[in-house]
This record gives structure tokens, sequence and C-alpha cells, in this order.
């Protein structure tokens, strides 16, 4: 067990911890309100393991929707990975039988640490993307679990707690925007989700704005912008 890199990604996991574990324990506390229990928050941790996506699978559950209107909305909200995994292409290549787990546990906040966090020279880079994803992932199975758990003995107004994910998501984006000097890919991607929700709705906001933002960033790189700026 290689214990440098080990600590040192549960140093830079830790704002992801305390986040997900709340995050976590909320949505179990959810699942226990429409009548689902222990096993389907764990199983869901395990196998979805998708924040706002699990958020929104309680309300189809307690509505029964169709299985065209999962697939569908499930494939919006999280097709912002495609861009993710963009840009992790060549550091997941490294990683060799590790690659298909790491693909599956990329979320906005495991993405937000491998992008902005710089690697000692006694930590393995392939090592570190493997246990701060691993790190993420238990952490959110057990605040699932333990909220889930918590909700079958203690009866719990959920109303709101659906924002813990935004909130959570809003302090992992302060973090970045703190660690690099170029403000430009901030102010780009908030103005591209502004601009996809007022042309195609807040249903497909996070897709367009995720396709305008990738596109206008292409252009500005081209053109020189933001080179400079975090070398």
């Amino acid at each position: 067990m290689d214990i440098k890199t080990l600590k040192y990604a549960v140093k830079t996991s830790m704002p992801v911890i305390l986040g997900y574990l709340p995050s976590g324990f909320a949505f179990g506390l959810m699942m226990s309100a429409i009548g689902r229990g222990v096993i389907a928050s764990f199983i869901m941790a395990v196998t979805m393991y998708a924040g706002a996506g699990q958020y929104i699978a309680v309300d189809f559950i307690k509505n029964n929707a169709s299985f065209l209107t999962i697939i569908i909305t499930t494939f919006l909200i999280n097709s912002k990975h495609l861009f993710y995994g963009i840009s992790l292409i060549e550091r997941f290549n490294k990683t060799g039988k590790k690659k298909p787990y790491l693909i599956f546990a990329l979320t906005d906040e495991t993405y937000a640490l491998l992008t902005g966090t710089e690697y000692p020279a006694d930590v393995r880079e392939d090592r570190y993307i493997f246990l701060v994803s691993l790190i993420n992932q238990l952490s959110w199975i057990a605040g699932c679990t333990l909220g889930a758990v918590f909700g079958s003995v203690v009866k719990f107004d959920t109303t709101g707690l659906d924002f813990a994910m935004t909130a959570l998501f809003l302090v992992i984006l302060t973090d970045q925007a703190r660690a690099f000097n170029s403000k430009i890919p901030f102010i780009v991607g908030g103005v591209s989700a502004l601009a996809a929700m007022l042309v195609l709705g807040k249903s497909n906001m996070l897709l367009g704005g995720a396709v305008l933002s990738v596109i206008t960033l292409l252009i500005l790189h081209k053109k020189g912008f933001g080179k400079n700026d975090n070398d």
C-alpha cells in the first residue's frame, strides 16, 4: 500500500467527504420517506452513484415515471460527463485496469479534485486518481446508507433536502475559482448556462450549457486566451 499517496488522497478529498456524507444522508432520508429502505439506497449508491440523478430518481419512483422518461432525463443530467471525460482521456489511459471504474466513478466533485490538484513528487498520479475516486464513492455510499437507516427509525420532513447537492457543488466551484488565476472558464460557464436556460429551457439547460461552454472555450483557446494563466 502506498501510504503517502493514500494520505494525500484522503487529505484532498476531505471537502468532498464532508459534503458527500450529509448529501448522501439527505438522499437516504428521502428514500425512506417514499417507503424505500436501506437496501435500495445502498444499491443505488453503489451501482448508480449519481448525486443529482439519484435525487431525481426519488421523484421517479414516487410518481411511477415511465422507463423512457427515466432514461432520457438521466442521460441529459449526466451528459456533461462526456465533456469531463474528454479532458481526462490521457490520464485515465495510464491507469490500466482501473480505467473502467474511474470512468464510472467520475462525478462533478471528483472531476474538480482531479483537475484542480497539483501532485507532490512522491505521489503516484495513477494511484491518486483511483484512491480519490474510491474514497469519494465510499463516503457517498456511507451517507446514503446511514440516511436510510436513520429515516427508517425517525420520521423526518425532507422538504428542501434536494438542495444539498447544489450547495456542495457551489463550495467546490468556489474553491476552484480561488485556485485558478483565470476566471474566463467560470464566466463562460455561467453565461452559457444562462443562455441555454433562456433558449432551451430548464430541462435542457445542462446539455445545452455544456455544449456551448466547450465550443466557446475551444474558440478562445485557439485565439490564445488563458494559455499562460496557470503555468
